[in-house]
């Protein structure tokens, strides 16, 4: 066997996979799009991190404001922290030479370059999203106001607070070599190098091996800094102290109500990260751990109800009960409609305000899903 292998046990058996070389570019581009939790770990601020995709092939500015050449893929981070992906192939030749010059060119532009408004523009226009806080909890897990989200994007840019990453099947050792002694000399970009193989066998479907490289002890110890940045991860006590200060009794009340609710189910919680609090509420419906409601406690306040990351668990018929049973609340028909003729993609949502006011009828709408027979979980 010349080609390295991992291998997969299939009723008993071994299978190997082989690795094999990707067609063309544009499939490894593609890949990247669809399924950016294959970097998420290596690329983000912290643990248990998140990519929003802000645009494949992002235009670059040069000094003159004249568009130049073309970032491959840039994404942000749940601590606003911007990521740039330049992806090649090993075959490509380039990879060791044009590439670095290339990524820095974008780096240097792009951070004087690039607006919050520009770049909040371009990912809701990627994603085709009509709220943008929904946006933001549902693809980084975050409840950061929006304005203010996108204004640390811009400030990171402007103070260099970036991930370059180069991405191939297989990376070179010169390109290494350089990826490292760059990491090691900047203190608050951070470069990278992704290798990320493809392994396929008969009938066994592909795997995919991402690995790191450059991260040194040398260049990890003059991150600290930048790694403190991502903020803190919320506990039960810390978002409750948020809540008495930024809330009404009222609505401090209902928090602890709709906590004690979970645990009266035997659910648990999403605690998330970063400089707004927010907190998300899971049970067991069907025998499938399910995201039921968000807390947001931004200055607007919000409850969200994730129809979207329900739908994904959930069969239509139990989707469409719990959509109907949220319709019944004062102020909620015309988002529940709305995600409804978005085939579930979206959140229905209520000012915290009004579902304060409403929060027996809105606990009776939990309990309404929760007690309804637990048979239509998707297999």
């Amino acid at each position: 066997m010349t080609n390295p292998a991992i291998f997969l046990q299939l009723d008993g058996r071994l299978e190997p996979l082989i690795e094999t070389s990707y067609e063309n570019e544009p499939l490894l581009q593609q890949l990247l799009q669809d399924f950016p939790d294959l970097i998420a770990g290596v690329a983000t601020t912290g643990e248990g991190g998140r990519l929003l995709l802000v645009q494949r092939e992002m235009p670059v500015p040069g000094p003159s404001g004249a568009l130049g050449l073309s970032l491959d893929h840039l994404f942000v981070d749940h601590a606003g922290v911007p990521v740039f992906v330049e992806v090649k192939r090993a075959s490509d030749t380039r990879a060791r030479r044009e590439v670095v010059a290339q990524m820095l060119d974008y780096a240097a532009n792009g951070s004087t370059q690039w607006t919050a408004d520009r770049l909040r523009g371009a990912a809701e226009t990627t994603a085709e999203a009509a709220d943008a806080a929904e946006l933001l909890h549902d693809r980084l897990g975050i409840d950061d106001d929006p304005d203010g989200f996108w204004r640390t994007v811009e400030d990171n840019l402007r103070q260099g607070r970036m991930r370059l990453i180069f991405l191939a099947d297989r990376i070179h050792p010169e390109l290494i070599s350089i990826i490292e002694f760059l990491n090691a000399q900047m203190r608050d970009t951070e470069v990278l190098g992704i290798e990320l193989p493809q392994f396929t066998g008969a009938g066994a479907g592909t795997a995919y091996v991402p690995r790191v490289v450059g991260r040194t002890a040398v260049a990890a110890a003059t991150k600290g800094a930048y790694r403190a940045k991502s903020g803190p991860r919320w506990t039960e006590e810390t978002l409750l102290a948020a809540a008495e200060a930024e809330r009404s009794p009222e609505e401090v009340a209902f928090l602890r109500r709709l906590i004690q609710h979970v645990r009266d189910y035997h659910g648990h919680f999403y605690w998330g990260t970063g400089t707004a609090a927010g907190l998300t509420g899971y049970y067991i419906i069907a025998g499938v751990d399910t995201p039921v409601w968000n807390f947001n406690l931004l200055k607007r306040g919000t409850m969200y109800f994730p129809l979207r990351d329900f739908r994904s668990r959930h069969t239509e018929e139990r989707t469409a009960q719990f959509a109907r049973a949220i319709a019944g609340l004062d102020r909620a028909r015309a988002d529940v409609d709305r995600v409804r003729d978005k085939d579930w993609k979206g959140w229905a949502s209520l000012p915290l305000a009004d579902a304060t006011a409403a929060q027996d009828a809105v606990v009776a709408v939990l309990d309404h899903v929760l007690d309804a027979p637990q048979t239509a979980a998707l297999p």
